[in-house]
């Protein structure tokens, strides 16, 4: 008889059922919203002079640096212009020289003919003519003087424009948008290439109507990034104040603590509190379902009782629910073959 109990006892505690304790307490009920990371600083890069676009450096998605070249325009054209410049350049030194040649001789003949007219050599209109044409002659050489920088400001902006043929990054960025390929013609004004900072990055969720009411400027948010497996702390720094007419949605924008590893475009969601809840915690594993109902098995006495619960959040590794009141015993990990009212 002693064997057949202590066998008895044996097979008991090898069926015997893993139970945990439901604990009631306030929990946080947290909701996630999908997000996405952006820049709200672009720079629209486009090129000071017209011409063919001859190569460009970058895809969508490349990270560049300030100052890393970009795109090059085809300096034919410029070429021509710079040739011309230069041509126009000594055309004007060679107009300043023979002016002031003409003017050295006209104020030699003036200097002659002042001696003559005080010795009475000459007539005094013929000195008028002398004193006249020298100064006629000092006008030409201003005026080839103003030529001559007029066309070495020419010279200088022929250069400028092949310098502004090779198109740089004017700050550390993303590529976010290539509007113009290889052969196209690229237009002053006209963007070629859109660039996102990225030491300025934020994020931003559309949220329903029924939820905006639980956001409040300030609020602390939890930015998850799936892609690099990384969580970021956020605060909630802007909500427009206008839904889109066809979603009712509204726009809410998270400024982050730190955008280290983050780049523009990156998906996320938003985990945000939006209320606090009185609820009973039970382990993830006493969940089972039974005739499509959820619920837990609860151990009373030597009797196991289903029952229903509504899950309300998760709280790490357990799960809030109603439908208990805290203290029962739950069964974990319940086999399928667990009814209600089954003698354990």
């Amino acid at each position: 008889m002693k064997k057949i109990a202590l066998l008895s006892g044996l097979v008991a505690a090898l069926f015997a059922f893993e139970t945990a304790t439901a604990v009631k307490k306030d929990i946080n009920i947290k909701k996630e919203y999908v997000a996405n990371i952006y820049s709200p600083s672009q720079v629209m890069v486009a090129t000071r002079v017209m011409g063919y676009i001859k190569k460009i450096n970058v895809e969508e998605g490349d990270v560049v640096k300030k100052g890393e070249e970009l795109f090059v325009v085809d300096p034919s054209d410029i070429y021509s212009m710079l040739n011309q410049a230069r041509g126009a350049l000594l055309q004007a030194q060679s107009g300043v020289l023979m002016a002031e040649m003409a003017y050295a001789d006209a104020k030699k003949d003036y200097e002659r003919f002042k001696n003559l007219y005080e010795h009475g050599a000459v007539s005094k209109r013929d000195f008028e003519k002398m004193t006249l044409n020298m100064n006629i002659r000092k006008k030409q050489v201003d005026m080839a003087k103003g030529m001559l920088k007029q066309a070495k400001a020419g010279l200088a902006m022929a250069r400028n424009q092949l310098k502004y043929a090779k198109v740089k990054s004017p700050i550390d960025g993303v590529v976010t948008m290539k509007m113009k390929k290889v052969a196209e013609m690229a237009l002053p004004g006209y963007p070629v290439l859109v660039l996102s900072d990225i030491h300025n990055l934020k994020a931003k969720s559309f949220v329903k109507e029924e939820d905006i009411d639980k956001f409040k400027i300030g609020m602390p948010v939890i930015i998850k990034v799936p892609a690099i497996k990384k969580e970021f702390k956020a605060k909630v720094s802007t909500i427009i104040p206008s839904a889109d007419p066809a979603t009712h949605s509204y726009i809410v924008k998270y400024t982050f603590e730190t955008t280290k590893g983050l780049l523009p475009g990156m998906y996320a969601k938003a985990e945000v509190t939006i209320a606090k809840k009185e609820a009973v915690l039970v382990p993830f594993s006493a969940l089972t379902s039974r005739s499509g109902i959820v619920g837990v098995f609860v151990v009373n006495g030597d009797i196991a009782r289903f029952v229903p619960v509504t899950q309300i959040g998760q709280v790490k590794d357990k799960i809030a629910v109603k439908g208990l009141n805290g203290g029962e015993k739950v069964i974990l990990y319940p086999p399928a073959n667990l009814s209600d009212g089954q003698k354990l």
